[in-house]
């Protein structure tokens, strides 16, 4: 298979108008830190009371240190409540740092957002809007869509200190039409999501610290995650990502890992089921990417990752790999020379 034929795969996912999935491999190409260095902040900057407490991490860096990436050492670990608020604290924390550099890189034009092409590209046509489903709580999807110069959406209302949406969608107009709008449906929550202390749900702008009297509203890894997104806001954004999947015509999924089971059971539906086209961009696919490909993808998948002598890909007609010799493909931004 040569490059002209994977482009005509590829060109085809995204004339069916895709949705949008986003896992952490998007959001480390822009200087977001990834689980791992996540675990090393943690592991510095922890501040342990308790035998509980001590007793719980115990075994979260034995965990590490036996291969286990952070989101399974964590799933493996009961631990005690206070340290499970710390750790939400402490990850907002390095992840609201990295988010707040790359806004910065942003707003002085010295970041490129290979989404804002495809974005911009995407909207050369009839559809008024684009569904994101992200797990991420960085805001890479929101800048993108700012930088294509389309309003974005995340489920509160416009302003400052925003409001959910509630039951009524609110759209914005431009002239006579609903203006056309990105809709990221962030299913574990936003770095400027917050709760107070009466339980009220808000957004606010980003800063270096936590607002005093606020606790953030990610769901981070741990054997409370699925009890967590129960609540609001999260069920209303598992919701909006069940509906957008559950719909889609297409898929395009970065850097995601097939992890998740809140975005999972649509996705594998869709595919296993109806077939629509998905194409798959990874640095490096997980073991459970490979399940996926080979169980549920259907029969118009296209898979691309990193390997020494350039790009493998995988298609059903090709389900154990082929090289593309000498040719990185597989990045977003070359992904987007192929369809653009």
């Amino acid at each position: 298979m040569d490059t002209e034929e994977i482009s005509k795969i590829a060109q085809n996912c995204v004339q069916h108008h895709p949705v949008i999935v986003l896992g952490s491999g998007a959001s480390i190409a822009h200087q977001i830190r990834g689980m791992g260095a996540l675990a090393d902040y943690l592991r510095d900057n922890l501040d342990l009371q308790g035998q509980q407490e001590e007793d719980a991490w115990t075994l979260i860096r034995m965990a590490l240190a036996n291969g286990d990436g952070l989101e399974e050492a964590l799933q493996k670990t009961t631990a005690p409540t206070s340290m499970v608020r710390k750790i939400v604290n402490l990850t907002w924390e390095a992840i609201a740092s990295d988010d707040l550099a790359l806004l910065q890189r942003a707003a002085i034009g010295q970041e490129a957002f290979p989404l804002s092409d495809l974005i911009r590209a995407l909207f050369k046509s009839t559809n008024n809007t684009i569904n994101i489903v992200t797990p991420n709580y960085d805001r890479v999807a929101e800048y993108a869509a700012d930088v294509a110069e389309y309003i974005h959406a995340t489920g509160f209302v416009p302003g400052v200190i925003r409001r959910r949406e509630g039951a009524d969608t609110i759209f914005v107009r431009k002239g006579n039409y609903p203006a056309r709008t990105v809709r990221i449906w962030k299913v574990h929550g936003s770095l400027d999501w917050f709760e107070d202390t009466k339980g009220t749900v808000v957004s606010l702008p980003l800063s270096k610290q936590l607002p005093d009297g606020f606790l953030p509203l990610i769901v981070t890894p741990g054997v409370s995650k699925y009890e967590r997104t129960h609540d609001e806001p999260f069920r209303s954004a598992i919701q909006g990502a069940d509906a957008a999947l559950g719909r889609a015509t297409a898929f395009l999924c970065v850097g995601y890992g097939f992890r998740d089971t809140h975005i999972q059971p649509k996705l594998i539906e869709r595919c296993h089921q109806k077939n629509v086209p998905i194409v798959i961009l990874a640095h490096t696919l997980t073991e459970e990417a490979r399940q996926f490909l080979a169980n549920n993808a259907g029969a118009a998948y296209l898979a691309m990752e990193d390997c020494d002598e350039g790009t493998r890909i995988y298609t059903p007609e090709t389900p154990d790999g082929e090289i593309i010799e000498d040719q990185k493909i597989w990045p977003f931004e070359e992904f987007n020379k192929l369809v653009l």
